[in-house]
């Protein structure tokens, strides 16, 4: 990967607390969702995983689909 801010797949907990959301964190882990499967999440799933906040799963849907592009 290149230089710069990245996200590998292990660190959905670094991606959630630079958005001012680690208190998700746990729920991700209990699901198992990784970057590559959080970059497929609509905000239908994060709904299903009990994200209650609109604006918060907005949030996560918008910037972790702006990471589909990168090499996992």
């Amino acid at each position: 990967m290149g230089s710069g801010t990245r996200f590998p797949a292990e660190s959905v907990d670094n991606f959630l607390q630079s958005l001012g959301l680690e208190k998700y964190a746990i729920t991700f882990q209990a699901e198992e969702v990784d970057m590559a499967a959080l970059v497929h999440m609509t905000d239908e799933d994060l709904k299903a995983m009990g994200i209650p906040m609109v604006w918060e799963y907005n949030i996560i849907v918008l910037y972790g689909n702006s990471f589909e592009d990168c090499k996992l």
